[in-house]
């Protein structure tokens, strides 16, 4: 229902459990040529959002599996790539959109200028795309702001957005303009996936993607995003509505917290055997996942640009979370390999340091 109709929509199936969500998925497939259906095994967001950003990217290979063609009925294809590693099972298009057998037989994505996320549970203003294809002229971003659409009473958290920490107004800025501001915001993260649109050629440039398997998955994203921007459009507009309900991925209550884990947390689950492990596993190596991405994208794609400014003000607390890693009495993912060697230095450094303070005071005490 956008009121700027140039669209090209990708809707994932990430292994739903009910029928009725793939169904939906593939009523909207039929009824719009613009849609396209992938439905795959459960992977989680990252993994998702990642199919999309793969086939405009033109990495799919597609097969038809469909034995006749009628009009008004789904194309169904697999995908004929060697590799499968979000193990999708199969592709739904509209019959509408081929005009003959060459295009059903030759199909590829197509060419796309941004893209832009949407999460299942949530929505956009109908003005959303309209506002921001006008503002992509001469950026790699339009971050715009959202709000919050309750369905849960469980409301324990700061009902607040980054437009209401950063406070710019609405104007073209920078990624040092961002740093710089981050440091007055008071807060310890910043994340970025479905609240704004992207340049997609910047996007592949940098060769830019969410982390597989692992929560949090738009703080690498959206931190690498913006310092590899040069400028980023700041609007000040409330276009999308995140949705808050009980038990959703957005439910930041505690209730059945240790009661359910997503199906591609199985093989951690099946170390630990134990719920609650696993949860506090998942969550200690997603953070250190994302540092010692976020170190490498630094070091090997934005060079000196905005290095010391960066670890200083966006990775402090992270680097010092990758230690939690050691309070889990096992490491199916193996973080502890994955760490770099000149942060295992620091952390040494740092133990003889604290242990020397300590046998000082120690010292004062006897005396």
């Amino acid at each position: 229902n956008q009121t700027y109709k140039n669209l090209q929509v990708v809707l994932v199936n990430d292994g739903s459990t009910d029928e009725n969500s793939l169904n939906i998925a593939k009523e909207y497939t039929l009824k719009d040529e613009r849609f396209i259906l992938f439905d795959k095994e459960n992977g989680g967001l990252s993994s998702s959002r990642n199919v999309g950003i793969e086939f405009f990217s033109k990495e799919y290979d597609f097969k038809n599996i469909t034995q006749e063609s009628k009009e008004n009925s789904l194309v169904e294809f697999k995908l004929d790539n060697e590799d499968n590693p979000y193990n999708i099972y199969k592709i739904y298009k509209s019959s509408n959109f081929f005009k003959n057998k060459d295009e059903l037989l030759n199909f590829k994505a197509p060419d796309i200028d941004y893209i832009i996320f949407l999460d299942s549970d949530d929505y956009w203003e109908l003005n959303c795309i309209e506002e921001c294809v006008p503002r992509m002229d001469g950026v790699e971003v339009v971050w715009f702001d959202w709000k919050f659409y309750y369905e849960t009473n469980n409301i324990n958290f700061e009902n607040i957005t980054y437009h209401d920490r950063y406070k710019f107004k609405e104007n073209i800025i920078t990624p040092l303009d961002w740093i710089n501001q981050y440091k007055n915001t008071g807060i310890t993260w910043f994340s970025f996936a479905w609240n704004g649109m992207i340049d997609f050629k910047h996007l592949i440039t940098y060769n830019l993607h969410f982390i597989k398997q692992t929560i949090h998955e738009d703080v690498f994203f959206g931190i690498s995003l913006f310092l590899s921007c040069k400028f980023i459009s700041y609007l000040p507009c409330k276009l999308y509505n995140y949705r808050i309900r009980d038990n959703s991925l957005c439910d930041y209550s505690n209730q059945n917290k240790n009661t359910w884990i997503s199906p591609y947390m199985k093989n951690i689950y099946n170390k630990f055997n134990n719920i609650e492990q696993t949860k506090f596993y998942h969550r200690i190596s997603s953070e250190a996942l994302t540092c010692i991405e976020l170190l490498s994208f630094i070091e090997n794609k934005i060079a000196n640009k905005y290095q010391n400014t960066v670890l200083e003000n966006l990775l402090n607390d992270r680097i010092s979370a990758l230690w939690q890693i050691l309070d889990c009495n096992k490491d199916p993912l193996d973080i502890l390999n994955k760490i770099p060697k000149k942060l295992y230095i620091k952390k040494v450094f740092s133990l003889k340091k604290v242990i020397k303070n300590l046998n000082k005071i120690l010292e004062n005490k006897k005396t």
